[in-house]
C-alpha cells in the first residue's frame, strides 16, 4: 500500500502543477480510440498506449496484471487519420463571399445592375468579421509505434492547423476614393450607375425606404443630400437588375452604410481590399522512448522521453487580387515556415480495481516545450474503463485542462468522451461513442463508430466521426466536424 500512496501522490502533484496553465488541443489518435468516442486513456492495451497512457506499459508482459495487459509481450501499429472542424459556419460564409465576382466589382464605376452584388459583398465581409471564432481546423495524424514488454519506441506525426479571416472593412468604396474615401463616394450616384440627378425609382416600398432613412439618421457623417442620393442609387440599382428588394436586402444596405460611416477617411476603394485568411498551426513529429513500471499488482506508472521536431506556420494569404489564384498563393505561403526542435516529457498512471475496472491519468508535454510562437503546454486527461462482461468494454475520458487551440481568440477545447466496444467471436470488434467540447459548444455532439477485424496476429481497424450539426457549402449540407482513421496492428 505504501507504493500505491507514493504513486498517487506523485500523480496528484503533477496534476496540480499542470492544471495551472492551458494546453494545446488533444487529438484523437488511432481508430480504436476514435471509434470509442476518444475514450482511450484507461483502454489502450497495446503500442498505442505510448500516446494515450504510457502508464499501461508497467502491466505489459506481467502475469500478475492478467488479461490483455499481462499477456501483451509485443505489439506494433501503423496508421493514419485526418479530421476537420468548421467553427461558426466559416465554410458557409466563405462560400457566400466566393460567389461574388470581385474582379468585375473592382473594375471602374459600377453599373446599375451591379449594385446588389456590391452591397452583398461588402455586407458579407462585415458579417464574416463579426465573429472572431469563425475558423476551420484541420487535424492529421500518422505514425508507427512498437512495444516490447515494458519498453516502447515509435514515431508519431501530429498536424493541427487553423484558418480564420482577417477582414479589411476600410477599403470598401466603390471607386474613385484614392488614398481615403468620404461618404460622398457612397452617396455619389455616378459610382452606382445612376448619373445625377438620380431620382427615386419604385423598387423600394415606402416602409423599406423609411427604414433605410431612419437608419441613416443614426449615423454621424451623412448629410441629408448624401442620404437621399444613397437611397435613390440603391433603389435604381434594384430596378435596373429587375430585382425586388427583400427585408434582408434592406438590412444589407443598412450594414454597408454603417460600415462606410466608420471607415470613411481610413481606407480606399474595393480594388485595394486586403482581406486575407490567416493560417496558424504546427506540424509535429514526436519520437518517444517509453518505459513503464508496476509499483504494485494494481498500480503502474510510465512515461515518454520524446525528441520533438516542429514545423510552425503563421502566414497570411490574400483573398482578393488578380495576380494569381488562391491555390498558387497558398503554395507560396506554405513555403514560409520555421523548423524547431525540443524535448518533451509525458507521464501516465493506471490503477486497476480488480480485473474489471481501471482508472487512468496522463499528462502530455509536462515540460511545456516551445516551438517559436507556439508553446505545447501540458495536457491532462483522465479516463475510466469498465468490463461488465468479458466481451464488453465501457469507457469515458475527460480533459482536466481547458486547452488552447490554434484558432486563438479565446477559443478553448475541453472534451468529454464516452464509448463502448463489443468483441464478437474473438475476431470482430464493434465500437461506438460520442464526444463534445465542454469549453465551446458551437459544434455540439459528435458521434463515432468503428470496426476491428482480428485476422490471427494482425488486426485491421477503422474509425469515423461525424457531428450532428451541419453547415452549408455550395448548396450541400455537410457535417461541421468529420474525422476518419485507419490502422494495421500486430499483437503478440
Amino acid at each position: 500500500m505504501k507504493s500505491v500512496r507514493v504513486g498517487l501522490a506523485i500523480v496528484g502533484t503533477i496534476v496540480l502543477a499542470a492544471s495551472q496553465s492551458f494546453a494545446g488541443e488533444w487529438q484523437i489518435v488511432g481508430p480504436r480510440a476514435l471509434g470509442m468516442g476518444g475514450a482511450n486513456v484507461a483502454v489502450a492495451d497495446d503500442a498505442t498506449a505510448s500516446y494515450w497512457n504510457p502508464g499501461a506499459f508497467g502491466f505489459f508482459n506481467n502475469p500478475e496484471a492478467g488479461g490483455d495487459y499481462g499477456n501483451r509481450g509485443w505489439s506494433s501499429q501503423v496508421g493514419a487519420g485526418v479530421g476537420a472542424q468548421t467553427h461558426e459556419d466559416l465554410v458557409q460564409e466563405v462560400d457566400k463571399i466566393s460567389k461574388f465576382d470581385f474582379d468585375a466589382l473592382d473594375n471602374g464605376p459600377l453599373s446599375a445592375n451591379q449594385v446588389s452584388d456590391f452591397i452583398g459583398l461588402v455586407d458579407q465581409l462585415k458579417v464574416f468579421s463579426d465573429n472572431e471564432n469563425r475558423a476551420v481546423s484541420i487535424f492529421v495524424d500518422g505514425g508507427l509505434r512498437s512495444q516490447f514488454g515494458h519498453f516502447g519506441f515509435g514515431v508519431t506525426s501530429l498536424v493541427d492547423v487553423s484558418a480564420k479571416g482577417d477582414i479589411d472593412l476600410n477599403n470598401i468604396a466603390p471607386v474613385g476614393s484614392g488614398a481615403g474615401f468620404s461618404i460622398s463616394d457612397f452617396s455619389n450616384p455616378d459610382n452606382f450607375g445612376c448619373p445625377s440627378p438620380c431620382n427615386s425609382s419604385s423598387a423600394f416600398s415606402d416602409v423599406q425606404r423609411t427604414n433605410i432613412r431612419e437608419h441613416l439618421d443614426t449615423l454621424n457623417n451623412w448629410s441629408d443630400t448624401d442620404k437621399t442620393n444613397y437611397i435613390n442609387a440603391m433603389d435604381n440599382g434594384f430596378v435596373n437588375a429587375g430585382e425586388t428588394p427583400t427585408t434582408q436586402d434592406v438590412e444589407r444596405i443598412n450594414n454597408v452604410a454603417s460600415t462606410a460611416d466608420v471607415a470613411a477617411g481610413a481606407g480606399g476603394e474595393l480594388s485595394n481590399n486586403n482581406s486575407s485568411l490567416l493560417f496558424k498551426g504546427i506540424g509535429l513529429v514526436e519520437v518517444p522512448l517509453t518505459y513503464g513500471h508496476a509499483l504494485s499488482e494494481d498500480l503502474s506508472i510510465g512515461g515518454n522521453l520524446k525528441f520533438m521536431k516542429a514545423r510552425v506556420y503563421d502566414l497570411s494569404i490574400p483573398v482578393f487580387g488578380k495576380d494569381d489564384d488562391f491555390g498558387e498563393k497558398l503554395d507560396r505561403a506554405l513555403d514560409n515556415y520555421s523548423d524547431k526542435t525540443n524535448v518533451g516529457l509525458d507521464l501516465g498512471g493506471l490503477y486497476r480495481f480488480g480485473d474489471d475496472l481501471r482508472v487512468g491519468l496522463v499528462i502530455r508535454n509536462l515540460n511545456s516545450p516551445k516551438f517559436g510562437s507556439i508553446k505545447q503546454r501540458a495536457q491532462v486527461r483522465t479516463g475510466v474503463a469498465y468490463k461488465p462482461l468479458s466481451f464488453v468494454t465501457l469507457a469515458a475520458d475527460l480533459d482536466l485542462t481547458k486547452n488552447e487551440t490554434t484558432i486563438g481568440g479565446g477559443f478553448k477545447s475541453q472534451n468529454i468522451a464516452a464509448g463502448l466496444e463489443l468483441r464478437l467471436l474473438k475476431i470482430l470488434m464493434l465500437r461506438g461513442g460520442l464526444y463534445r467540447n465542454l469549453a465551446k459548444n458551437d459544434i455540439g455532439m459528435v458521434y463515432t463508430a468503428g470496426l476491428g477485424l482480428n485476422l490471427w496476429l494482425i488486426n485491421l481497424d477503422v474509425g469515423v466521426a461525424l457531428s450532428k450539426d451541419k453547415t452549408d457549402f455550395d448548396g450541400d449540407s455537410i457535417p461541421e466536424e468529420a474525422r476518419g482513421t485507419l490502422a494495421l496492428s500486430m499483437l503478440f
